[in-house]
């Protein structure tokens, strides 16, 4: 059995936070080791399901976007969004669809101020319900089960 990522993440963390940071007796590098066993911890977190979630957010504001894009009448909007939607995916790379999702969450926020210009309630409406869902997957309330443990 291989060890999942995450959890070799977390031990490290650990390790370094309660193992080998007392340790050390200047309060300054004390204070680095456990920032970085800090940085471990979060980004341990929900490792298995960062491509999941990335790929759920993407496919909501391309849903989004495409429903709304003949409402916009800003064509340098509107010809920006038509690029983003057509974008094929090429790979699950965290890193790409990192990518397209910033570009994505970009485009929403540019979209979300035309129709706040606008007055379009239901799209605004729409767009929170989206913002709502991609701020639940970056909640960081899991981490409350490590400090219990």
């Amino acid at each position: 059995m291989k060890p999942e990522i995450n959890k070799s993440l977390i031990v490290l963390a650990q390790e370094l936070i309660q193992r080998f940071s007392p340790m050390i007796e200047d309060e300054y590098e004390q204070s680095r080791l456990n920032s970085w066993g800090t940085l471990l911890l979060l980004a341990s977190m929900d490792l298995d399901r960062a491509a999941e979630h990335l790929v759920e957010q993407n496919k909501l504001i391309k849903a989004f976007l495409k429903k709304y894009l003949e409402k916009i009448q800003d064509q340098a909007l509107s010809r920006d969004i038509e690029v983003l939607i057509n974008h094929k995916r090429t790979n699950y790379d965290v890193s790409i669809l990192d990518d397209l999702n910033q570009n994505l969450r970009g485009i929403l926020v540019k979209s979300q101020t035309y129709f706040e210009e606008e007055g379009n309630s239901e799209a605004l409406r729409e767009c929170w319900e989206i913002l709502r869902i991609m701020h639940s997957h970056s909640k960081m309330s899991h981490l409350l089960k490590l400090l219990k443990s």
